[in-house]
This record gives C-alpha cells, structure tokens and sequence, in this order.
C-alpha cells in the first residue's frame, strides 16, 4: 500500500516555492516604490527575482521534463519583453500571455498518450520507492482509466490557467492604478490554484488506487504456489 507519512507540514513545504511566484513580485513592487524606484524598475526586478526563484526550484528537482521546459522558456521570454515593453499596465499583462500559453500547452497535451500531468505527479508515486514507479509507469502505459484521470486533470488545469489569464487582463486595466492592479490580479491566481490544488488531490487519490492495485498484483504474482508441492515423507 502506498502510504502518505504523518508530516503535517510537507505539503506546505512543497508549496513554497509556488507561493513565492505570489509574494515575491508584491513585496518586492511595495518596497522599491517606497524607496521611490521608478513603477518600470520596480516591477522589473519582482519579475527579475520571480523567474530566479522559479529556475532555482527547477535545477533543485535535476531534471527538466517537458513542464520544466516550459517554465525555462517563459522565464526567458520574460526577461526579453521586459526590456522591450515600456508600459507598466502591459508589462503586467504580458504574464496572461505565459500563462495561456502553459494552460494551452497543458490542453493540447491532454490529448497525447502521456499527457503532462503523468510527469508532475511521478514524483509523488517516486517517495515510495522503486516497485511503485514500475507500478506508475506500467498504469501510465496499459491502464485506460488511469489516463482517463490524467486528462480530466489536465482539463482542469487548463481551464484554471487560461481563466486566470483572461481575468488578469480584465483587472490590470480596470483597476484605477498599477499598484492596485498589482494585488488585485493576484486574487483569481489563488482562486486558481486552489481549484488546480482541489483536483490534484482528489485526482491522486484516484490514482494512488491503481498504482497500488498494480502493485498488489505483482506481489500476488511473484508468490510461489505452493498447491501441488509434494513434501518427502
């Protein structure tokens, strides 16, 4: 059985680096205007420190599959235009298009035979140690319902992302200024995260049942019988 360890704190912990995307650009805008930096320089460096924090959260997990790609190439793109871009509203905006790119890229891949939420959610099947990868890998591979559950999530993520996108662009430019649209665009991200965060949970304990079916099964089949063995008498 795949066993979730009684640390209270661990999810919250794998959630930091996400809650950092959040805080990060506000509190460092808040505190750069106070020292009088200019709205551009300010909102230059939230996005500077942000997409640091997000290259530094992908060279800590040693691989970079095909969402941690995805990420580097918004990063990138993202210094690039910040340079480019001179209005503060759009250079605010931009983000939306990031992220509907990311909720885009997930749709299309829900449609794949491994879509992108197979290799987000591997890690967690990973702390269980070896046999419960072979059993996540071989459900990703022969199990319909598993991919069914894959693509539902997908879907959802998707949704979530794009939302937040077209909600972004709706505040940023009807909020009254910068520094408003700076918080207030952030309210629909939460709100989607915790949608994307409702599914993912719901989703992996779905999942953890067939893995850990599979692996009932391969222990089931690696015990030797033993009807039939005749003992010497």
């Amino acid at each position: 059985m795949i066993q979730t360890p009684a640390r209270p704190f661990s999810g919250l912990i794998r959630l930091l680096p996400y809650g950092l995307d959040i805080v990060l650009p506000l509190v460092s805008y808040a505190m750069l205007r106070a020292l009088g930096a200019s709205t551009f320089w300010a909102l230059i460096v939230g996005g500077l420190l942000t997409g640091a924090a997000t290259v530094a959260n992908t060279i800590r997990r040693r691989r970079l599959d095909r969402l941690g790609a995805l990420i580097v190439f918004e990063v990138i793109l993202a210094v690039v235009l910040d340079f480019v871009i001179r209005d503060p509203r759009l250079m605010l905006a931009r983000g939306s298009l990031y992220l509907a790119i990311g909720g885009f890229w997930v749709l299309v891949n829900a449609f794949r035979a491994r879509p992108l939420t197979v290799d987000a959610a591997k890690p967690f099947a990973a702390k269980h140690g070896r046999p419960a990868v072979v059993a996540y890998e071989w459900a990703a591979v022969n199990s319909p319902a598993f991919l069914r559950i894959h693509r539902a999530l997908s879907l959802a993520w998707s949704a979530a992302f794009i939302a937040y996108a077209v909600l972004r662009v709706v505040i940023i430019y009807s909020a009254s200024s910068v520094g408003q649209s700076m918080w207030l665009n952030e309210i629909p991200g939460v709100v989607a995260f915790g949608v994307c965060l409702l599914a993912s949970a719901r989703a992996g304990r779905r999942l953890a049942g067939i893995v850990e079916a599979r692996l009932a099964e391969t222990d089931a089949a690696t015990t030797v019988p033993l009807v039939g063995t005749h003992l010497p008498g």
